[in-house]
């Protein structure tokens, strides 16, 4: 058995859990770069329009696409896309204006805003459960944020709240339809965001040791792990890969306070603790109505 049966064949949890633990050192290496933040934006999304370029043209030569086939992005491609991008670029900008754990947190609740967002633009129906943990998660979040107002966490907390916004839209348009090819959504995101950095950016001023955490982050740990998660997300529920999604702002605010020894302060704290429990509590009682209903057919 080859090594792509053998990834295939493995269980939808371990392939988001892997792909999770591949993710999670991104506010870290962000926070050990020292260019300034446009310059950083830059070269990430750059290297990360590389990355996905070289995927998009594998998937197309697989399917015997041209070149341009295998890049060309459909109107709703473009759309993901320009959510995908300022997911990329607003998470990289606050992960440098505020605690790394606030920023994790925030975006931890991206499950829910898609939800809620599918009710108003989609008018897909929520359960009950949905509105009660949105209503809980939205009076921590909003405790947190207040908490930073004035401070030197405001700018960074309110854009983590843009890019979960940025996120849940793209999770949204991706569900209602089905046929959008991720990668070129993803490719064209990355590249348009990255022209649109160029001016404020100075490429040519990283130096040292920023040139590898940037290839790091643009050829490892983003586009890798989207993709373990895009495929784990084909083979369980996305209740399991939420939940499973979660252990990002727990290890990823780990790897920040370990290396670099920044500590959330208390309402970080409180604020996450509450918002993780309520998500926990959520995605399994969604998996369990899953079950039941499943039972009953």
């Amino acid at each position: 058995m080859g090594l792509r049966d053998r990834f295939n064949n493995l269980h939808g949890g371990v392939i988001a859990l892997l792909g999770v633990l591949i993710l999670s050192p991104d506010a870290l290496l962000l926070r050990f770069i020292e260019a300034d933040d446009f310059s950083t934006a830059f070269w990430r999304l750059g290297f990360l329009s590389m990355a996905l370029l070289m995927v998009a043209l594998w998937n197309g030569a697989k399917r015997g696409d041209s070149v341009l086939q295998s890049i060309l992005p459909s109107r709703f491609e473009m759309l993901t896309g320009l959510f995908y991008g300022g997911t990329c670029t607003l998470f990289m900008f606050s992960i440098r204006n505020t605690d790394a754990a606030n920023t994790l947190i925030i975006i931890a609740a991206t499950p829910l805003l898609a939800g809620l967002i599918g009710v108003f633009i989609f008018k897909r129906a929520q359960p009950m459960r949905t509105w009660i943990a949105s209503i809980v998660v939205f009076a921590a979040l909003l405790s947190l944020i207040s908490a930073g107002f004035g401070g030197k966490n405001a700018l960074g907390d309110v854009l983590a709240l843009g890019a979960a916004i940025c996120m849940a839209c793209y999770f949204n348009v991706l569900g209602a339809r089905p046929e959008i090819d991720a990668i070129k959504g993803m490719l064209v995101g990355a590249f348009v965001v990255t022209l649109l950095l160029l001016p404020g950016a100075e490429p040519l001023a990283v130096q040292g040791m920023d040139w590898v955490w940037l290839l790091i982050l643009g050829f490892w740990v983003l586009p890798v792990s989207f993709l373990m998660i895009s495929h784990a997300s084909r083979k369980i529920p996305a209740a399991e890969v939420s939940l499973i999604m979660l252990n990002e702002a727990i290890f990823g605010s780990f790897l920040v306070w370990l290396f670099i020894d920044e500590v959330p302060s208390q309402t970080t704290f409180v604020s996450g603790a509450v918002v993780i429990v309520t998500l926990v509590a959520h995605s399994m009682l969604g998996l369990r109505a899953r079950k039941h209903a499943r039972a009953q057919a």
